[in-house]
């Protein structure tokens, strides 16, 4: 059976992305032992980024953001979904399979068989049922899950959500496949920060909720001697709202911002880390405290959304999630308080356990090739 991945979102902007990294680590997972059963659909703009990384590799390169491609926003999607249908169905696969839920023409039918991963259903949950847009992302949605063979939840979380939202009949063709969190072993061991730190990797959007941690972190600053360090890259939230927040709190020379960093840097990242702070508001899965909890890090965080099911509460917690005092609170006692190397081992074993790079392949080839 030959399979066709659509990686069509990765681009040079969505290389780091969360997306990006759970189809990198998919690749990584079937590249020595059955990558001639798979076949990869990329744009034009990572060819050599992506045959750098995996050389025998074969892939279809197609550009449906093509300017030959013309005509106003509706005629520009018709012709895009015909493209894709075209590109699919000569692929000389069997099988599609869709790792990402955000690239809107693949919801089209086409005569392969098709499972799609869904991760979180951010897109109708933010939106109000009155809006357009909401609307637009609802039928987007149903398309993809109706001409869907199979599809696959990152979480029970995730598969509930779509079940609000969805016909029940539905729940037939769901399976739940957790995602793998994989980390690498890395030769260097130092991350090149000298002082103690808390840290923070996720995406500085609003749903993720920094403005939290920032608040409480000026409410500590004159009691414990740990620096923030800060790894996301910068958006127009951190630019408009994040850095005047840090600047009011007089908290500038305490904060240290990074992206675009390796996973050999961020690894030791965590491994430095004193704790690890995740505030976010809205999430299908959560890689980040689950990685540095492996990496033997204490980490504080909310039970929004997924955290709770895919942290299996594990880590140590605070509510309400909005709550500045109730954080600090948290992060004081963990400073004066840090849990046993025993504790912190554990924790890093079951989730080692839990989310195996190859109990998940094995569960998604299952499925793909059913």
């Amino acid at each position: 059976m030959k399979i066709l991945i659509d990686a069509t979102y990765i681009t040079k902007e969505t290389w780091y992305k969360s997306l990006s990294v759970y189809i990198f680590r998919f690749l990584d997972s079937v590249y020595n032992t059955q990558k001639k059963y798979f076949i990869l659909l990329i744009l034009p703009e990572v060819k050599d980024e992506i045959n750098g990384k995996y050389p025998e590799l074969e892939v279809i390169v197609y550009n449906p953001y093509s300017e030959k491609i013309r005509g106003n926003r509706f005629f520009k999607f018709i012709k895009r979904c015909k493209l894709y249908k075209h590109t699919v169905e000569i692929s000389g696969c069997d099988t599609l399979f869709l790792p990402n839920d955000l690239i809107m023409f693949s919801a089209i039918a086409t005569r392969l068989r098709k499972t799609v991963v869904i991760h979180d259903m951010k897109s109708l949950n933010e939106k109000s049922i009155f809006s357009f847009s909401y609307w637009f992302f609802w039928i987007y949605y149903w398309l993809l899950i109706k001409n869907a063979n199979h599809v696959v939840a990152i979480s029970n979380y995730t598969k509930t959500d779509i079940l609000r939202f969805f016909p029940k009949r539905w729940e037939k063709k769901m399976d739940v496949v957790y995602n793998s969190v994989v980390i690498p072993e890395v030769k260097s061991k130092d991350a090149g920060i000298n002082c103690n730190y808390i840290l923070y990797v996720n995406a500085l959007l609003p749903y993720k909720n920094l403005k939290t941690l920032i608040k409480c972190f000026a409410l500590i600053k004159d009691q414990i001697n740990q620096k923030l360090v800060i790894v996301g890259k910068k958006t127009e939230y951190w630019q408009n709202e994040i850095l005047p927040l840090i600047i009011k709190e007089g908290i500038e020379n305490r904060i240290i911002q990074l992206q675009d960093i390796s996973e050999e840097y961020l690894i030791n990242l965590y491994r430095g880390a004193d704790l690890f702070v995740t505030t976010s508001l809205k999430e299908g899965f959560g890689y980040t405290p689950i990685e540095a909890a492996m990496c033997g890090c204490p980490v504080v965080s909310t039970k929004c959304e997924a955290l709770g099911d895919t942290t299996r509460n594990l880590l140590f917690y605070y509510n309400p999630p909005l709550d500045e005092y109730a954080l600090a609170e948290q992060v004081m006692f963990l400073v004066k308080n840090p849990p046993s190397e025993r504790r912190l081992q554990l924790i890093s074993e079951e989730y080692k356990r839990v989310y195996s790079e190859y109990k998940q392949i094995k569960c998604l080839l299952k499925i793909i090739q059913s």
